[in-house]
């Protein structure tokens, strides 16, 4: 889960450590045995990754200081998916007005990420 990137995301694990969030979707998503790559203790696939925003903002601030030397500001990153907002859209659905808005929305979401790929599909 070191991608030697500047972090997007930062997001903490069960565990006390900070990875970018990405990476240690990927890592949780590819690793037979879960654990935390850094401290070796045990993480589930479905764990849950707290966002850092004390760190986003600190690395949006050295971005922005740093903007002369051609650094690039991160962005400031979407809220994960969650169960709640899919059922929404399912209900949504059902609404022959929302039906289309509903699905092409559904669409967009599974496009952006595997993890919401997978809250769907829960």
């Amino acid at each position: 889960p070191i991608s030697l990137q500047i972090m997007k995301d930062p997001v903490t694990t069960v565990t006390g450590i900070t990875y970018d969030r990405e990476s240690i979707e990927q890592w949780l998503l590819q690793a037979k045995d879960t654990a935390c790559p850094l401290t070796n203790q045990p993480l589930s696939k479905d764990s849950d990754l707290t966002p850092n925003h004390t760190l986003r903002r600190l690395i949006q601030a050295w971005c922005i200081a740093n903007a002369s030397q051609g650094v690039d500001r991160i962005p400031t990153p979407k809220s994960p998916l969650n169960k709640s907002h899919v059922l929404k859209l399912i209900r949504d659905i059902e609404v022959p007005n929302l039906y289309i808005k509903a699905l092409k929305k559904m669409e967009a979401l599974a496009g952006e990420s595997e993890r919401n790929r997978r809250c769907m599909a829960e």
